[in-house]
């Protein structure tokens, strides 16, 4: 528990007096609860000594009686406001965290944590760490108070019988010791499964149509039908704890009342209590009873959040390799990009990416990159937009080390179009917004012709109002590129990478977008990753990488005359196109 507190500071700090009122009013309840008994107790008294009246019934009974019981209304809706709002305010502020926490993350992080289990820990961990923050760990306080006043009241009235109806119920604690281990490892077990089904599942649905295209309904259907068994499986054996030890909880106390009854009748027939005592215990027993029962019940559910809370501070704890420095500043302008002596690995591998690469790039220069499939193309240009740690040598902005700014501003300054088409369940029109969220319709528009999409509104159902599906679902290959092109020229930003954005574009759309570039972008940088190599002709300087060295460069002509690989590939393209044609 304490484990549990440890890791709730974040939030019990800056919430503190939602916890203290909750506390307030359940504190006040756990005394006014004792009152009816009392009442109750007095009306058997005046019963048994024959001295009842109407006047005694209406103001020592009825009186009372309505204004306790309304009282205790009024304070439990209280403390469950103030609790409920303790507890959607934890939960939306878990929601946030995490999201915050997963946006911020480099590369590295989504090769340890899939896309599936992030899911199943936002919606399933949350939410059981919410209960557990918001209700149970106050409940169990307050539960346990209960608990303690209760008894004492009990043992002013019979010391002995107190402890006798106690030492059955005391049964209920030694029962959660054993149990914490079990539900705790059982628990574990279960959120393990439902992230393996959660990736399945969405991998299933996003690639539907890979699944229809190789006919692998059917086997995909057994796998997420194997994977929901193994989660059922484990939620069944998790299940049959409370089957168990629920009904022995609830024996415990039926054992406990037994005891109450048998050994007050007995002190009751030797005089040690009154009728109007043995009364008052009777409800206390009750108060007592219910309170042991859901401290069971909550302290088996505590640990489950336990190994939730667990799961979470994995995400929460993750930091990104890729930290901004404290005195980290914004720039203006992006004007000059040098790579000096630089080299990268990725986490795991042996050998290096990137070797050695220098490489100058001014303003108002076309850069293009090319060279054979994992020569560490898309790799160099992801080092710009900060996605990948810094290894061996430097990477400078304006002859500063990249480092001293600001990611997010770099990024600002940065338009981006990378290999994967990233589109949005949106509108056309609202997936070119995203290039700058106060563009003007004419300036989406124009972005839209910039970037020859224009000729495909036409085409659409509703124009630049039709939805694009997840992922761009209902466009080609080609359209989802061209308006992913749309979003970045939008952006207008300093520096702009198309990272193989041309590979499903025919030669003429593709020639349209390259004289755009020239035309439009003819002042800013632009660095163009390509397989096809029409698409890097026009380009200042050409880099050719193979297994991460730049093995050529120079401009188009400069690499023809060179006879080298960059000489082949563009004779083997030539070739192919006129075979085609």
């Amino acid at each position: 528990m304490f484990k549990f507190i440890k890791s709730m500071m974040w939030f019990i700090k800056k919430n503190w007096y939602r916890y203290v009122f909750v506390l307030f009013f359940g504190i006040i309840l756990a005394f006014i609860n004792l009152i009816p008994a009392t009442i109750i107790g007095n009306l058997s008294s005046q019963i048994e000594n024959n001295t009842l009246t109407k006047e005694y019934i209406f103001k020592q009974f009825l009186i009372p009686f309505l204004l306790v019981t309304l009282g205790i209304y009024f304070i439990a809706t209280s403390k469950r406001f103030c609790q409920n709002r303790l507890t959607t305010t934890l939960y939306y502020a878990l929601q946030v965290r995490y999201m915050e926490n997963i946006l911020v993350q480099d590369a590295t992080f989504f090769e340890k944590f899939q896309s599936g289990d992030l899911l199943t820990r936002a919606l399933g961990d949350v939410n059981s760490v919410k209960f557990s923050g918001g209700n149970r760990l106050l409940n169990i306080f307050l539960e346990s108070l209960t608990v303690v006043i209760t008894f004492i009241a009990m043992c002013f009235i019979n010391v002995i019988l107190a402890i006798c109806c106690f030492i059955p119920l005391s049964f209920i604690f030694f029962a959660n010791l054993f149990l914490r281990a079990k539900v705790k490892r059982n628990w574990k077990i279960v959120r393990e499964k439902n992230s393996e089904m959660g990736n399945v599942v969405l991998e299933s649905i996003t690639n539907v149509r890979t699944i229809r295209a190789f006919s692998k309904e059917e086997e995909n259907y057994q796998k997420n039908i194997k994977y929901s068994n193994n989660a059922y499986k484990v939620e069944k054996d998790n299940l049959k704890i409370n089957v168990i030890f629920i009904p022995m909880f609830q024996s415990i106390v039926a054992i406990s009342t037994i005891i109450c009854y048998g050994l007050g009748a007995y002190f009751y027939s030797k005089g040690d209590i009154t009728t109007a005592q043995l009364v008052k215990f009777v409800m206390y027993l009750n108060l007592f009873q219910a309170p042991l029962t859901n401290i069971g019940n909550m302290i088996n559910n505590f640990y489950q959040s336990l190994i939730s809370a667990q799961r979470l501070n994995e995400v929460y704890d993750s930091k990104s390799e890729i930290i901004d420095h404290e005195d980290a500043k914004k720039i203006n302008e992006v004007k000059e990009i040098e790579f000096k002596d630089f080299s990268f690995r990725y986490n795991g591998d042996k050998n290096d990416v990137l070797q050695n690469i220098n490489l100058k790039i001014k303003e108002g220069q076309t850069i293009g990159i090319v060279g054979h499939t994992g020569s560490g193309k898309s790799t160099l240009v992801k080092q710009l937009v900060r996605q990948l740690p810094i290894c061996e040598g430097s990477l400078f902005i304006n002859n500063e080390p990249i480092e001293n700014f600001e990611q997010e501003n770099i990024r600002y300054h940065i338009g981006y179009v990378p290999q994967e088409h990233v589109l949005f369940s949106r509108s056309v029109y609202k997936n070119v917004a995203l290039g700058d969220s106060n563009a003007t319709e004419e300036d989406i528009e124009h972005a839209i012709t910039l970037a020859d999409f224009e000729k495909d509104i036409d085409n659409l159902p509703q124009g630049l109002d039709t939805i694009v599906g997840e992922y761009g679902v209902t466009l080609s290959g080609g359209q989802k590129q061209r308006l992913a092109i749309a979003r970045a020229f939008l952006k207008d930003a300093d520096v702009l990478i198309l990272d193989d954005s041309l590979s499903a574009v025919d030669g003429k759309t593709e020639a349209n977008i390259i004289n755009t570039l020239k035309k439009y972008r003819s002042k800013r940088t632009n660095i163009i990753v390509a397989h096809r190599l029409s698409a890097v002709m026009h380009a200042d300087e050409i880099i050719v990488l193979d297994q991460g060295k730049i093995v050529e460069r120079g401009t188009h002509q400069e690499l023809i005359d060179k006879h080298g690989w960059y000489y082949e590939q563009f004779i083997s393209q030539q070739m192919n196109s006129k075979e085609r044609s």
